[in-house]
């Protein structure tokens, strides 16, 4: 199998001369030498003052010698005087027009319309104040984006199984003649034994869709509760392996595991059970009608001082187009375009067990990252996929100095 590369971040460090620059496009920095230099003007002019006033009293010095030395000075400090108002009337202008620009485009986003942004290119304060509420407006807008697409795909994913239960109750109810003969009411009664197992597994499915709606629900506001303890992975996927051997079978779909090591990890066994089930379900329900195989495997890995269990759920069905990979984990995504009309055939044959919620991919990731693991992909068109998880393990990484794994944080 394939581990990802740690990356290093890049250095950040600058030269001497690149930290002084960026000091001077400080508005700070600019005010406080402005200032300055208004403090050594206004010290030059009364010093003038004073010098032309001790002057005056020497008696070598003529009074018309004096009086132009005075002129030139209350001149000279006349059009100081100009040039100071004029350079703080054009830096509090400058300083001024980002704030302005601010004002405007807040006043003009909406409580729905994020898409204005401030854009402001400069490297001083008022520059990184506009681009830090611009990540907070890409942040917002990204929200609410979801949230839209949210409330229309779980509309979507509701009124389907909701037009199948209304289907099926209309036409159990429009069967309103009486059987001639045995025949015809065992047939009637066959009838309906059809329509009520289909209302029980639409039925089925909307409890499905609700109860993982309800987990990431309760995930996303930090209630959900958890119940740690020491778990193998290896029993985990055992079990759910042997619940699913005889779908698979039925399928034509040949499940097996490789090798499989003890696997200890702190976390909820439910869960796991379900990150697991929901892995080999998605497998099985995308490879019927395009491959015949599903891998189940577990190793153990170290990173640093830390021991982690691997666990991969390997398929050779159509595999995933790359465009796709980045929003799988995201609620309610599918990628029905890799799916052949005889895996949908396929699962129109198993309702009851084959059809998908959209939420199972995010409710794996969610229990990966709550257990302080992660979830990848490696998928190629064509070529099938393979999901892999990775938890921490139970063991010496815990003599080495990792904080205490009964410790899930959310």
């Amino acid at each position: 199998m394939r581990i990802h590369d740690e990356k290093w971040p890049e250095s950040t460090d600058q030269t001497f001369w690149q930290k002084m620059i960026c000091q001077f496009n400080s508005i700070r920095v600019r005010l406080t030498l402005w200032y300055a230099m208004t403090t050594i003007a206004v010290l030059v002019l009364f010093g003038g003052l004073l010098y032309s006033t001790i002057i005056k009293m020497l008696p070598s010095t003529s009074s018309p010698d004096l009086l132009r030395i005075a002129q030139q000075i209350f001149l000279l400090g006349l059009a100081i005087l100009l040039f100071i108002t004029a350079g703080g009337y054009w830096l509090a202008t400058k300083a001024m027009r980002p704030v302005r620009l601010i004002t405007r485009t807040a006043q003009e986003i909406g409580q729905t319309d994020l898409s204005r942004r401030f854009h402001l290119t400069s490297s001083d304060e008022l520059g990184e104040l506009a681009g830090t509420f611009d990540k907070m407006l890409n942040r917002l807008e990204t929200v609410l984006n979801r949230q839209r697409q949210f409330t229309a795909d779980a509309s979507h994913e509701l009124r389907t199984p909701l037009s199948m239960l209304t289907l099926a109750t209309n036409r159990a109810l429009s069967q309103r003649s009486k059987p001639e003969s045995y025949a015809q009411a065992l047939a009637m009664i066959a009838g309906y034994r059809q329509e009520f197992s289909l209302i029980q597994a639409e039925t089925d499915h909307m409890i499905r869709l609700v109860n993982g709606l309800l987990l990431l629900a309760r995930a996303d506001i930090e209630q959900t509760i958890l119940s740690p303890a020491e778990v193998d992975m290896s029993e985990v996927v055992l079990e759910v392996v042997e619940r699913f051997a005889p779908l698979a079978q039925q399928r034509g779909i040949e499940l097996v595991f490789g090798e499989l090591p003890e696997l200890c990890v702190q976390g909820d066994r439910l869960l796991l059970t379900l990150m697991v089930t929901n892995l080999i379900d998605n497998a099985l329900r995308y490879t019927a009608g395009i491959g015949n195989h599903v891998l189940v495997e577990g190793r153990t890995a170290r990173r640093g001082k830390q021991r982690w269990g691997r666990v991969w759920i390997e398929d050779n069905g159509p595999g995933i187009a790359e465009e796709h990979q980045s929003h799988l984990f995201e609620r309610f995504y599918r990628v029905d375009v890799a799916r052949s009309a005889l895996q949908r055939a396929e699962e129109d044959i198993h309702e009851e067990t084959t059809s998908g919620s959209g939420l199972g991919l995010a409710i794996v990731q969610w229990v990966a990252q709550v257990h302080q693991g992660e979830i990848r992909l490696h998928s190629t068109l064509g070529h099938g996929s393979c999901f892999e998880i990775w938890l921490p393990l139970l063991g010496d990484a815990d003599e080495n100095g990792r904080k205490d794994p009964s410790h899930l944080q959310l």
